[in-house]
Parts: C-alpha cells; structure tokens; sequence
C-alpha cells in the first residue's frame, strides 16, 4: 500500500451477505456435501450428502442476525469513479449518482465493435449513460437491496455504437466500499467475413461482467512479486480464416514474476501476462498499459492457435491494481483487435479478449477465505457464494429463498503449488481458485466449456 490510506472499508466490500439473511450450517453442507470433522463441521461428507438428499440433515442451532456496518456508501455520486475491466475486453471507469438515478461507464478500451455488423472501429473512446434503480426483484434484506442497481436505460456518447440492455436479463451493479462488480450494457457480435471468410455468426451477449475499484496502485514497484495467474478469454474469430468454432474460450493458469521495471519472468515457458514492459497509462486512467505500438512484440495470448497473431497486432493488455480491504487485487484485461480493410492494405486480427486475475504465490489459508462473496461470471450469471470451513455454497442473490443453486469443496493442501487452491463439486466436476484479499477467482469446467468467475467480499 501507498502511504495514503485508503477509505475504509470494513471487511465486506460488497453488499450481499447472505449470510445476514440467516443461512445456516445446514444449508451450506446440504448445498456443498460436505463438512467433515472441521470447526463448526457437521456430518460427515458421506453423511451430509446422504442427509442432503432425504431431508433429514440436523439443524446447527439458530440462526442469527448480527449486526454489521454499512455495507455501501449511503449514497453515491459522480465525485467517486471505480476503475476496472470488463469480460468483453474493456477498460472501464464507473460512476453513480444514487441521488438522481443515473450512470456513467466510459469505456477507454474495448474489443467490441461500434456497430452490429462489423468489427472495427470498437466502441473505444465512448461514454454510455442511463438511469438506474434497485433491482425490480429485490435482493433478501432491504440493506443488500440498497447496495445494488439495475441499469434500466443506456445512450452511447457518439449516438452511434450498440450497447444492450435486455429488459428481461438487466446489468446489475452491485456496489460496495471500495468496489463495483456485476454486469455492464452487452452488445451483439456478427461480421460477414471478406467473401465469407473469417465471417462470425450472430452472437448477443446480453450483459459483460465487471469489476472495478475505486481506488487503484498507480507505483508499479509496488506491485512487482511472484504471482498466482488465472484468466478466461473468448476468441471471436476462432483463431483462424476456416474455424472449426467461434467465440472459442482460452484459460491460462500459470505462475510469472512482475519485475518493478514492468518486466515479466515466467516460471516456464513465455509470460502470458506482459508483452512490452508494463508502463503507466498517460493521464489519470490509473492503470498500467502494455501494448505493440512500436511492432516489436505483441501481447501475448492464452489461445494456442492465435490467428494473425504477429508484431502487426495490436491487441494490448491493461493492468488495474485495486487498492481494497488493504490489499492490492491485480486484474488484468486483454483487449483483442480485429480490423479488415483491403482497401488500405490492413489485415490484423488479434481479437482474443478478456480477463484474469493475479494473486500472490503464496498459501491461501482456509481461514481468510471464510465470509460470503458476491460476483458474475463468464456464464453471465450473479451469484453470492457463502465460503465456511472448505465448502462453498452458490446462491441466487435475487431469490429470497436463498435455496442453494450448486455448490464446492475447496482443498487447501495446495499441491500444485501455494495459493492454488483444487475445487471440486458434487458432481465431480473440478476447477482452480486463486485469492487474493478480498477477491477470488474461480475456473472450472472441461477445457471446452469452462466457466471463469471472479467474487468480491461481501461480509466476514
């Protein structure tokens, strides 16, 4: 941390504890079949799962409802902006007037084009603006409810480049001290290829998730260590003239050193993180860039099979280290380039995008994980998820039955290497989840349909 402190947040930077709404034990081991013989455990996993699934679990006790401080400013408005990146790509900077109602997301970067039908120019460079209101389903406790706005209406900047708002799936913005995360206006993806090749098939995407800070590191040798990388990426192209599929994901999971110079030395193999030497972003952006302007060496990727992928790219990555809870939360945005214009000779197409986050290698501890956690994913849904002991239980927020939707366990052995923690859920469906402070990520799934999920602390 810099020596200025930070505006303090207590430990629930988000603003959906369900565990305040009384969740108990119960609930958690039914969802996540488990428990063990750890502190505050219940039947065993054999046990749990076999109670789960009759009904006749024990009760833990009673539940209860202790009171916290606020979860999120009382109010907001346009003199604090979060900063942070979107799963489409996108450098973002947010602001919220809770007073009137409205919105602010300028977007700085982006992968996604302006307009429906083509992919270049990209909506870079515009500012969308709505109104917004507490979400028509409301969240189980008027103080969770508080902390969290719909966007309800969009207009871009330039009156030109598309930004989706489906009435049915509305982006949400859960807000909280020191954070922002949720969902951000989506956008519609097609492009008719030059005489068919490279042509991309009608794909909406009704909202992109997000997550942003309202305070970000700007002195990179504050930043440099060992970290943790965890990140998903789609592939629009397909990465190549004649795909066998578009919108392909591309994860990474590996280890790499940032240097304070701005360098990256991997553990093996090429760094997936840093291409030209992280510097500073010009202005007040509060973020650090890492681009190909001088065609020397491109940003890297996590897709084998990267089409175009040469010193002609211009695909650059963004780097915003949030300042949250007293920790620095590393995200990092890979913003993908796509332009096709025989007419003036460019061809170049990098239009991999995306994120991931960073975490220290070190061992994450059972302990610092406990609390409950609230986030979106690249299958664009918000879930809270409720962390006790080594289980963690999935819930809707916006259903007040808080029934669970799904659930895992978490081993913390770490025998792949510290900080890399093994999930695995009832289903025997594996995944990784690295943490650092207040934020975790979460992949999972078959290389051919994984799911990438990154949550905020909500509440101790």
């Amino acid at each position: 941390m810099s020596e200025s402190p930070l505006r303090r947040a207590p430990a629930h930077a988000l603003s959906f504890a369900t565990t305040l709404a009384g969740v108990s034990l119960t609930i958690t081991l039914a969802a996540c079949g488990g428990g063990g013989d750890e502190a505050g455990g219940g039947p065993t996993p054999a046990a749990s799962q076999q109670c789960a699934a009759t009904g006749t679990c024990p009760g833990s006790g009673p539940t209860q409802n202790h009171p916290v401080a606020a979860l999120c400013p009382a109010t907001l408005d346009y003199n604090t902006t979060y900063t942070g990146g979107s799963g489409a790509g996108e450098l973002v900077k947010m602001q919220f007037d809770s007073t009137q109602g409205t919105y602010r997301i300028q977007i700085l970067e982006s992968a996604v084009p302006k307009a429906t039908n083509d992919i270049y120019p990209t909506r870079a460079g515009v500012t969308l603006t709505g109104t917004m209101a507490h979400p028509a389903r409301p969240l189980p406790t008027p103080a969770q409810n508080q902390c969290a706005y719909e966007l309800k209406t969009v207009t871009a900047s330039d009156g030109a480049s598309q930004a989706l708002i489906d009435p049915a799936n509305p982006p949400i913005v859960f807000v909280g001290n020191g954070v922002a995360g949720g969902g951000i206006p989506g956008a519609t993806i097609e492009y008719a290829g030059i005489f068919g090749i490279g042509a991309i098939p009608k794909t909406t995407f009704p909202m992109y998730p997000v997550l942003a800070f309202a305070e970000t590191e700007t002195d990179f040798s504050k930043v440099a260590g060992t970290y943790n990388v965890l990140g998903y990426h789609l592939v629009p192209s397909g990465g190549s003239v004649t795909p066998a599929g578009h919108f392909v994901p591309a994860t990474a999971q590996t280890v790499e050193t940032l240097n304070a110079d701005g360098t990256c030395t991997p553990a093996s193999g090429n760094c997936v993180t840093t291409g030209q030497p992280w510097q500073l972003r010009a202005g007040t952006d509060g973020a650090f860039d890492s681009n190909n302007a001088n065609g020397s060496q491109p940003y890297p990727h996590f897709y084998a099979t990267a089409f175009l992928q040469d010193n002609s790219s211009r695909a650059k990555g963004v780097l915003v280290v949030g300042k949250l809870d007293g920790a620095r939360v590393p995200l990092l945005v890979r913003v993908g380039y796509a332009r096709i214009d025989l007419g003036q000779g460019i061809l170049s197409v990098d239009d991999e995008s995306g994120l991931a986050l960073l975490a220290p290698a070190a061992a994450a501890t059972q302990a610092a994980m406990q609390g409950s956690y609230i986030g979106s994913g690249s299958d664009f849904k918000y879930l809270s998820s409720i962390v006790h002991d080594n289980l963690v239980a999935l819930i809707d927020p916006q259903d007040t039955s808080l029934k669970p939707v799904g659930g895992f366990q978490m081993d913390f052995t770490q025998a792949t290497r510290p900080g890399v923690v093994a999930t695995t859920d009832n289903s025997g469906i594996t995944g990784t989840l690295i943490t650092t402070g207040p934020v975790y990520a979460h992949l999972f799934g078959p290389a051919s349909a994984p799911t990438f999920r990154v949550s905020a602390l909500a509440s101790r």
